[in-house]
């Protein structure tokens, strides 16, 4: 029987010395934009490789049959290069398969593309056979990392469970294992050396095989925690594959490969946040340099450039670095990645504009093989999209797992620490919640609240809203936009969060890429607790009338006046001379439905409407003038 959630349970229930804990649950789907099986056939050649650098969700179609192996750069750590391919508990769709249970079931599938192997058709067109030293490689790692256990990634394998390598014998059409392993923790792979992926080398030598139909196939079977908790079971057994190589002339000790290569993701380039509202940013938030992970999968010390650049929305570039060339040593034994500061933390030497207006921008980050050229080019490249809108983000917007809190009273509150540059409205929290098996979590209730903070701590509650919310799902990975019944005014250190009205697990989105520990409270007493979970909930809070109502800020700055206001219903418009005939008007509530939409007009009667806070828009798409002023009806 599978105890590995019970025991984490019970874990942090010691560490947090109170009636109440955090729980990590794994997701019962997950966004994978993954189909059915490839309908096209094709037929490639040697060599084979993939080391799933280049693409993330459905494996690649020319090299791939099957779809059921996510490929994404947020599974495994340390990975050989960037990105891997995770064989898990969920299938072609993203959901648990339909069979799942607590026994042992056949999982996921990852299956080539047919490969001849009866002949080299290249150059030097020759029939290929046993003798010409023909080998399978590839890295593998089973889930979890190791370390603390609220600091691991993903699920490891049970004893019970296992992963499978076979290979297709066209001459009796049946497939045959050729290698297997049991499941097993990421301790026990190699952490001797720091590092616990795992090399594993195929000869394949049998004649059966050198024919124009070979295929292999990696499989895992799995079986799900007990957990007598609703809303947690979800997916496991995670097996994480990298570095997929068949070619001739090779040999078993074949593992390091003239390859340089980013490791991991590319960083935000603000010091806290990985987005941020673009009225609240100042150029203080610029980090002062960046932590790029780059490999030398070679067994010589090679010489490597850096360098990255950032363009703006119009495609201009706005600022670049360039690292120069520095020597990089093999990775291999030391398990040491690139140490010249100039590569590893390069500075950044540049500061966004301040501006009010939202806009994205993109960072480019390159390392290229200075003298002999990489052996593979698609792990060369990382890029990150920085976004200036309305909202704050700790996460990357990729859920790992699912948080939520349990306790023996009825009720729990979570909190998460922003801190603003100026005043600002807060009119809305975005939530990002986990499907669970049989819709688990979709009653449980909750209500918004904003606290003061005191020593960095939770302090006064400010507000609570009234509406008692449910967990909406907005696709995989989707946030809901959750909109505040009364808008509030919040400036310097605000917590955001909500109370929740029963002790069901919710199931929160929770990204482990970016830790923000120091910011997530909780309480499910009398005293705030810090989280000790490392990683971030997926919860954002949104300000001014753009996240309120879903229009767009002013896309050209007119002079506008709206008076009186406070207005007891007819108000007065003065509005710049330009404006044309077909300009409109149209006034929104704060829930972003639209109650009115007229032409253009010097005065208008609200009194219909009821006391409250209104935003009225003025649009002229003839002078691409978008508008948008808040009013206020006082009788």
């Amino acid at each position: 029987m599978k105890t590995r959630h019970l025991i984490i349970l019970f874990f942090l229930g010691i560490c947090s010395l109170s009636f109440g804990q955090e729980i990590l649950a794994p997701l019962s789907s997950a966004a994978r934009p993954r189909g059915a099986k490839n309908s096209d056939t094709i037929v490639t050649e040697l060599p084979f490789f993939d080391d799933f650098a280049e693409y993330e969700g459905l494996p690649d179609p020319k090299r791939w049959l099957t779809n059921q192996a996510y490929v994404n750069k947020d599974y495994a750590p340390e990975a050989p290069t960037i990105g891997v391919a995770t064989l898990d508990a969920l299938d072609a769709y993203g959901n648990l398969y339909p069979h799942a249970s607590s026994n042992l079931f056949s999982a996921d599938t990852l299956a080539s593309q047919i490969v001849r192997l009866d002949s080299l058709t290249g150059v030097y067109k020759r029939r290929l056979l046993p003798s010409d030293s023909v080998y399978l490689s590839f890295f593998y790692l089973p889930g979890g990392w190791y370390g603390a256990q609220w600091e691991l990634i993903g699920d490891a394998p049970a004893a019970e469970d296992s992963l499978f390598l076979e290979f297709y014998d066209l001459s009796e059409q049946k497939w045959n294992t050729v290698w297997a392993t049991a499941g097993h923790n990421a301790d026990t792979a190699g952490t001797s050396a720091r590092w616990p992926w795992r090399f594993v080398s195929i000869k394949i030598d049998d004649l059966r095989y050198f024919t124009r139909g070979f295929q292999f196939r990696f499989r895992n079977y799995a079986s799900l925690d007990p957990n007598p908790k609703s809303g947690i079971a979800g997916n496991c057994d995670q097996w994480n594959i990298d570095y997929v190589y068949l070619n001739y002339n090779r040999s078993a000790a074949d593992s390091v490969f003239r390859d340089i290569a980013f490791v991991d993701k590319a960083p935000s380039m603000l010091k806290h946040y990985q987005a941020m509202p673009a009225r609240q940013f100042r150029q203080s938030d610029m980090a002062s340099s960046l932590k790029m992970k780059i490999a030398n999968r070679y067994n010589q010390t090679l010489a490597s450039n850096y360098s990255y650049k950032v363009v703006d929305g119009n495609g201009q570039h706005i600022a670049q670095y360039d690292g120069g060339f520095e020597n990089i040593i093999p990775f291999f034994p030391s398990g040491r990645y690139q140490e010249m500061a100039v590569h590893s933390t390069p500075p950044v030497n540049f500061a966004f504009d301040e501006s009010t207006q939202p806009r994205t921008y993109e960072i480019i980050h390159v390392v290229r093989e200075g003298v002999g050229g990489d052996l593979h080019n698609g792990n060369d490249t990382v890029r990150f999209q920085q976004v200036f809108g309305d909202y704050y983000a700790y996460d990357d917007g990729i859920a790992e797992n699912g948080y939520g809190l349990t306790a023996t009273g009825s009720k729990m509150w979570l909190a998460y620490r922003f801190d603003l540059k100026e005043q600002d409205t807060l009119t809305a929290i975005d939530l990002c919640f986990n499907r669970t098996r049989n819709g688990e979590n979709e009653e449980v209730r909750f209500q918004l609240c904003v606290w003061s903070s005191h020593n960095g701590i939770p302090s006064s509650l400010i507000y609570k809203d009234e509406v008692k919310n449910t967990p909406q799902f907005n696709g995989r990975n989707g946030y809901h936009r959750y909109r505040l019944s009364q808008p509030v005014l919040v400036s310097d250190t605000v917590f955001i969060g909500f109370e929740q009205l029963s002790n069901d697990y919710i199931n929160l989105g929770f990204d482990r890429s970016n830790d923000s520990r120091p910011y997530t409270f909780y309480r499910t007493g009398n005293n705030w607790m810090q989280s000790i979970l490392n990683g971030s909930v997926m919860m954002r809070p949104a300000f001014g009338q753009s996240a309120l109502v879903a229009l767009p800020q002013a896309s050209r700055d007119i002079p506008l006046q709206i008076y009186p206001n406070p207005t007891r219903g007819i108000i007065r418009i003065d509005a710049d001379a330009t404006i044309s005939s077909t300009a409109t008007i149209a006034i929104y509530d704060i829930h972003g439905r639209c109650l009115l939409t007229t032409a253009f007009s010097s005065s208008l009667d609200l009194s219909p409407l009821a006391d409250g806070l209104y935003f009225l828009r003025l649009s002229d798409k003839t002078k691409g003038v978008d508008i948008n002023k808040k009013i206020i009806i006082k009788k």
